[in-house]
């Protein structure tokens, strides 16, 4: 019994402190106003300002109407010199109807389409009963009409009138059925629609309302301002690119744009947008290294990796990485990579120590299982591993910050913005490669003198207003030259021809000696720089197999990254210029030479293994895309 009041002593003096505080602090609610939007590649942080006006003392500030796709542990807040934050938290009220406008709007459209389909329904079963009714009325004519046959007095007008009636009723009964079922199945497609685009709009959402509560100390009567900042998900943007070259050629026209999907549950209208290639952080401190601890176990041997039919294919990390092909290799790595992105992107949103460490402890994991793949991995796991480090950078941080506002709604579709527009020096030339395509190719050298970095991303290009083609830039830095391509030039042609093979036996060894032309033809009237590539055989050391360069009717380009780079590799190039009208026989002709020299017991062929060799071409194609 004494326990009993003494807890009821505590409650009554908790809820009197309670209604004590609650009386001395002032409580409002306001929406407030989304004024700026730092978007990322997944997420986006939003700042709303919400004035404050009173007079000094405490304040209870219920900011409302947050969206869906909020981070509540991202809420923080910040006030000017005229308020203090003394607390800031988030909660939930569930609501009888949904609280986003644009769903009510399309709950009331799903609701209208339902009724004017049970409205088609009740119609067509009105003209079930009237053909219900036409049949008995044409029973009962039927039997009247015999019956006053039989007897002698039918009455024949009476019976076509009623026989023109009934079908002219069955006629309009067909005509309106054949309307209903049109009008029916419009009405269900206009409803799954709206289905689905409600579904969209309100992914993960229910019928609540999501909002801030901030305890405020005002310093004073005069007005205050309280910027309130949090995470939301679903929104994210990518670099996009139209290229524009126009006759005199001196010029490429470039806009870069960003593409927006923004399905948080709020509109960002009028705010002020900064894209960044960063991924936001609400932790502190980075994560913690652990020792990585070894020891010894029995090397059992490589099992054989190839799976039987039905079977799984043997452990990638219990294996150590050995006895596997390059794409087991990397599916295998590129999962381990992705877990590892996961943890990543969860450990830079832990702010207790508990959470940060455990994070911290699978981010070790995953390294000592690469760090154990380095030790004890075979060549084809090592090549992987240093192509991955190579191809792990994920390009600079960059932000982006557009000079004015813009607008954008939550919604499925994506959304443009212009990020700048700009002019870039251009240089145009030609590119022919006989012995891969008889089509000559458009490129131009570009000169990124803009203010900005530019990322990689996909591009749309259009040469004196016509479209040419996509493809995609690599990312560029202020001051850095890219080539872009403007597509096959239908003015030219190209061809390789073999003119001469001689082979000759000297000694132990065999010599052979070929001679080739390339052509290209112009059949435009003007004059073009054209940039013609050929190869001869590149043996790796050069021991085994002896090549030589001949005479050549041009000489060799001295560009010097095609000197750097391409030249030793076996790869020719003549910059040359083609007259315009030179075609057929006045096509314009370079012509060169090589031996080769081998032991005579062999031919020569193909290597076995091209993953390597793709590789080399892949880092030669990139480094074609910039000078």
């Amino acid at each position: 019994m004494q326990g009993r009041n003494w807890k009821r002593q505590v409650a009554a003096g908790v809820l009197g402190f309670a209604a004590v505080w609650a009386s001395g602090i002032s409580a409002f609610a306001i929406e407030g106003r989304v004024a700026e939007v730092t978007l990322y590649r997944g997420q986006a942080q939003v700042t709303r300002v919400a004035p404050i006006e009173g007079p000094a003392g405490g304040l209870e500030v219920v900011v409302t109407d947050l969206p869906e796709q909020i981070v509540p542990d991202s809420l923080f807040a910040e006030g000017d010199q005229n308020v203090e934050i003394r607390a800031v938290r988030f909660r939930t009220r569930a609501v009888g109807e949904e609280p986003r406008e644009e769903v009510r709007a399309l709950d009331e459209q799903i609701l209208e389409t339902q009724q004017q389909i049970l409205l088609t329904q009740k119609r067509t079963e009105l003209l079930g009963k009237r053909t219900g009714y036409l049949d008995r009325m044409e029973t009962f004519a039927a039997t009247t009409a015999n019956a006053d046959l039989s007897q002698g007095v039918l009455d024949a007008e009476a019976l076509q009138q009623i026989t023109v009636f009934a079908f002219q009723q069955r006629d309009e009964i067909a005509e309106q059925e054949v309307g209903l079922q049109r009008q029916t199945h419009e009405l269900n497609e206009q409803l799954q629609l709206l289905q689905r685009k409600r579904a969209e709009i309100t992914s993960g959402a229910s019928h609540t309302v999501r909002e801030a509560v901030l305890f405020l100390q005002k310093q004073g009567d005069q007005p205050a301002e309280v910027r309130l900042n949090y995470l939301v998900n679903g929104c994210g943007w990518s670099p996009t690119y139209t290229m524009r070259a126009g006759g005199e050629r001196q010029q490429v026209s470039v806009e870069y744009n960003a593409l927006i999907h923004q399905i948080t549950g709020e509109s960002w209208d009028n705010v002020q947008l900064t894209l960044s290639t960063a991924s936001p952080s609400l932790a502190a401190s980075g994560p913690g290294l652990a020792p990585f601890h070894v020891t010894l176990q029995a090397d059992v041997g490589v099992q054989a990796n190839e799976p039987a039919q039905g079977q799984q294919p043997a452990d990638f990390f219990g294996n150590y990485g050995r006895g596997f092909s390059r794409d087991q290799v990397l599916d295998n790595i590129e999962g381990l990579n992705r877990k590892k992105m996961a943890v990543q992107m969860q450990a830079g949103n832990a702010v207790d120590f508990s959470t940060n460490s455990t994070l911290s402890w699978d981010l070790n994991t995953f390294a000592c299982a690469s760090q154990q793949l380095e030790i004890n991995g075979d060549a084809v796991t090592l090549s992987v591993l240093r192509s991955e480090t190579g191809g792990q950078t994920e390009g600079p941080s960059l932000s982006y910050q557009l000079h004015a506002p813009v607008s954008l709604a939550s919604r499925s579709d994506q959304q443009m913005v212009r990020i700048m527009q700009t002019d870039m020096d251009s240089r145009f030339y030609h590119v022919a490669t006989p012995v891969l395509s008889p089509y000559v190719y458009r490129e131009a050298e570009l000169m990124n003198a803009s203010e900005e970095d530019l990322l990689a991303g996909p591009m749309t290009v259009y040469l004196d207003g016509r479209f040419v083609g996509r493809g995609e830039i690599p990312t560029v830095a202020r001051g850095q030259t890219f080539v872009v391509g403007f597509g096959a030039n239908p003015q030219l042609r190209t061809r390789r021809e073999l003119a001469s093979r001689e082979d000759d036996i000297q000694g132990g060894n065999r010599e052979m000696q070929f001679e080739y032309r390339l052509f290209i033809e112009n059949f435009s009237a003007e004059a073009t720089n054209v940039r013609l590539v050929d190869r001869l055989p590149h043996a790796e050391g050069g021991a085994d197999i002896r090549i030589t360069l001949g005479d050549t009717s041009e000489a060799i380009s001295e560009d010097r990254q095609y000197q750097r780079i391409e030249r030793p590799m076996g790869l020719l190039r003549w910059d040359v210029e083609v007259p315009g009208g030179a075609a057929g026989d006045d096509a314009r002709l370079i012509e060169y030479g090589y031996t080769v020299e081998f032991d005579r017991k062999y031919l020569v062929s193909l290597p076995s293994s091209s993953q390597s060799l793709q590789e080399e071409f892949e880092r030669l194609q990139r480094d074609r895309q910039k000078r």
